[in-house]
């Protein structure tokens, strides 16, 4: 859409260090947070989450997705690893009564 990471922090009021964090694939992004974005750019939340078509992209469109879509892989390896320690955790607590 061709804005500025000040603009778009404005627009979606949330700071511009946020702004950068997300992009830069630094921050988790809360649901408020997505659907501020998504209000900001005049689309619906789940297209963050898809690719951006061909027109879209001559349109100059972000492609907000693929770094969404790696956050998305980091948190479900997060949650993963977190669900294993603790049934590690659990299993190692069981089996010592």
């Amino acid at each position: 859409m061709g804005i500025s990471q000040e603009k778009l922090a404005e627009m979606a009021d949330i700071s511009v260090q946020m702004v950068n964090c997300i992009e830069g694939h630094r921050a988790w992004v809360s649901d408020k947070t997505l659907i501020a974005l998504s209000n900001a750019l005049g689309i619906e939340v789940f297209q963050l989450f898809t690719p951006a078509t061909e027109n879209q992209k001559q349109e100059r469109r972000p492609l907000p997705s693929h770094w969404l879509l790696k956050l998305r892989q980091e948190i479900k390896k997060d949650i993963n690893a977190n669900v294993d320690m603790h049934f590690e955790r659990l299993f190692s607590i069981t089996s010592q009564k």
